[in-house]
């Protein structure tokens, strides 16, 4: 341990031309002796001032040039490293010795630990150490074209989804995450697990965190899905001898993907992260992002934000693909049924939204339990957006492509009619057939105004009738052409 951090630090005094590209691969951290640790600061706050850094002017800012102990150092660590040639092979053996040193250290604090949570907390820092994290590289343009030609020499494979639309659309690789939003009752844990699956089939180690539904629900869930099992049955226990046969016979391929779900109420993004590693999942889903535990300290917002940030980094750092599940806006009735959610609809932060390398709403087509649902895909970083129409078998649980790939055509409005009474059609002043003498202020109109029928009181007087006498006038028949009296 020792003669890596002398050799790195000698390589350094030797050629000063190289410090610049070993801060930036390097650490204070990674030199475990407070000497080196001290002359490593000392030489890289010389170069961020801009100077050489000097075995001269170490020494002097070192505070220790006049004596001979420390002089002594400075040449033994330049006596050490007869070139810096090499430095590119120290560099990683001083980064591993600092890990495997700091790894025991925190092996002492987790045997004195002194309850569960500073337990936990040790593991998690054990497991961030753990992680490789890249050190700044620089591409030059004749590097970038190498590396193209490198990637693309054979045929890359990307996660598939079990829906040939949406394999077509997302290009969805280890250390990306995927947004998941959906109304309540719209079918996100449902699809969720069926990408599980679906990658586990694949050979892929996946776990399902589950902050809100008990392992059991998603259990039955997943074997109606695969068994078409009748999901009511299973809910209300009724599986008859023969269903029970079909999985006995099933029980190989139902047991072999390596598919795991964890109870997560609780869990905070650390402690995801920290299971995620020792566990060795290639890609989690979380069910769901709200729920996790943040940082109450801080505001709603401020801390769901805190929840994203968290998760992306740790599909960063670590490689491991992360789906996270998340709640939309109470969704407002549109004009012709649910109206269509957008990324400003995920809930509560918009930093969901920024940190998603992929963002898809599930919602129903129609304000109806039976409903098709419809995927859209509202941000793709490397595809394209757009619309997936999913039926829904809520039997088997299954959610698959509809055969027809278009909106359901809008219902026909019947208009609404009202029944008018005839007292209550109101008077037209430019009526050409109305009367000047007509003192009830009812235009005659109509085939019988037309044709010069007889008034109600008597021919052309305009006058009203007697009290009790019939319509018409005397004798009138209550059914003739033109009384004004005929049966509806």
């Amino acid at each position: 341990m020792e003669a890596a951090q002398q050799a790195v630090l000698g390589a350094m005094l030797i050629k000063p031309s190289i410090v610049g590209e070993i801060l930036a691969e390097v650490r204070d951290e990674d030199f475990v002796s407070p000497t080196h640790r001290m002359t490593f600061q000392v030489i890289r706050t010389l170069f961020s001032e801009g100077k050489k850094p000097d075995p001269i002017v170490v020494l002097h800012r070192l505070g220790a040039s006049d004596q001979q102990p420390w002089r002594e150092y400075i040449i033994d660590l330049m006596d050490r490293t007869p070139t810096a040639a090499n430095v590119w092979e120290y560099v990683p053996i001083l980064k591993e010795q600092a890990k495997l040193y700091h790894l025991r250290l925190l092996g002492e604090r987790l045997a004195q630990a002194g309850s569960l949570d500073d337990a936990a907390k040790c593991m998690a820092d054990g497991n961030a150490m753990m992680v490789d994290k890249p050190g700044l590289r620089y591409v030059t343009m004749e590097q970038a074209l190498l590396d193209f030609y490198d990637r693309h020499k054979t045929r890359k494979e990307y996660l598939t989804w079990g829906l040939d639309k949406l394999n077509d659309r997302l290009f969805v690789d280890r250390g990306d995450m995927v947004v998941l939003g959906g109304y309540a009752s719209a079918g996100k844990t449902l699809l969720a697990i069926q990408f599980a699956w679906h990658w586990a089939k694949l050979g892929r180690k996946v776990g399902f965190y589950s902050l809100e539904t008990g392992a059991g629900k998603l259990e039955d869930r997943l074997i109606a899905h695969n068994m078409r099992l009748d999901f009511g049955k299973i809910k209300r226990s009724e599986l008859i001898e023969d269903d029970y046969k079909a999985l006995a016979m099933a029980s190989k391929r139902l047991i072999q993907p390596t598919l795991e779900w964890v109870p997560a109420s609780g869990m905070t993004v650390d402690e995801i992260r920290s299971s995620a590693l020792s566990r060795g999942y290639d890609a989690i889903f979380i069910d769901y992002l709200q729920l996790i535990q943040g940082d109450k300290r801080r505001s709603r917002a401020e801390e769901v934000a805190g929840i994203s940030i968290g998760l992306h980094q740790l599909s960063q750092s670590t490689g491991i693909t992360v789906v996270a599940l998340s709640q939309l806006s109470r969704p407002e009735k549109g004009g012709d049924g649910v109206k269509a959610p957008t990324l400003a609809s995920l809930r509560e932060s918009g930093q969901i939204e920024q940190d998603a390398d992929v963002a898809m709403l599930l919602y129903k087509e129609e304000d109806t339990p039976h409903s098709r649902r419809i995927l859209h895909i509202a941000k793709n970083k490397e595809g394209e957006t757009g619309k997936i129409y999913l039926a829904f078998d809520g039997a088997h649980q299954r959610l698959y492509e509809s055969v027809v790939d278009a909106p359901a055509p809008r219902k026909r409005r019947e208009p609404e009619y009202k029944q008018v009474q005839f007292t209550e059609i109101m008077e037209d002043p430019d009526d050409p057939f109305r009367e000047k003498g007509d003192q009830h202020g009812q235009s005659q109109s109509g085939p019988a105004a037309a044709a010069g029928d007889p008034a109600p009181g008597g021919p052309g007087t305009g006058q009203q009738l007697p009290s009790g006498s019939p319509a018409g006038g005397p004798g009138a028949d209550s059914g003739s052409p033109g009384s004004g009296g005929g049966s509806a």
